[in-house]
């Protein structure tokens, strides 16, 4: 899946493996105005969000690898890591689950994520530094997917339907599509 997200100074951030000879994704920033593109510098990242100084990123790494295996842990398993401009090494969030980690969103101090730590993708959030865990929603049929977020609303995929979390009122529905 192809995520893109924006800093908050307005730069688009994509992931890319056109600067690497290996298979090795890449987030990049591009200005929309100058066309000037940024490389940010980890490897194996994917998935990006920034908190509100725009100096923190929030990113994935490995990248997704298509594997559709559920409820897969070990080695390539996504997982959620930090890096702040002028420290040395990101640092992985994501320590206590083996499994799957990904689609990490920061919003008001909160990094909210897609986790099958309960045994199904459902979203949940962990302060800056990784503690602090909580569930957000609770489905169990079928597998959160894809989330984004706008003014403190989570629109996701569950199944073949959209789904709206409210962090606010800490509330999930399905969005009512008709055709």
């Amino acid at each position: 899946s192809v995520t893109n997200t924006w800093t908050p100074d307005g730069k688009l951030v994509y992931h890319t493996r056109a600067y690497s000879k290996v298979p090795d994704n890449q987030l990049v920033t591009i200005d929309m105005e100058s066309k000037q593109k940024t490389r940010i510098p980890l490897s194996q990242a994917s998935e990006a969000t920034f908190d509100s100084s725009g100096n923190t990123v929030f990113f994935v790494r490995p990248a997704d690898h298509r594997n559709v295996t559920k409820r897969y842990q070990g080695g390539t398993a996504r997982q959620v890591w930090k890096f702040t401009q002028g420290t040395e090494e990101a640092v992985k969030l994501t320590n206590d689950h083996l499994g799957e980690s990904h689609h990490p969103i920061w919003f008001d101090g909160r990094v909210y994520f897609i986790t099958d730590r309960d045994g199904t993708m459902n979203i949940w959030s962990m302060d800056e530094d990784g503690n602090d865990l909580k569930q957000h929603t609770k489905h169990s049929e079928f597998d959160v997917r894809y989330a984004n977020i706008s003014d403190g609303n989570i629109v996701y995929q569950r199944g073949a339907d959209l789904y709206h979390y409210s962090i606010s009122s800490n509330q999930d529905k399905k969005i009512d599509i008709k055709l």
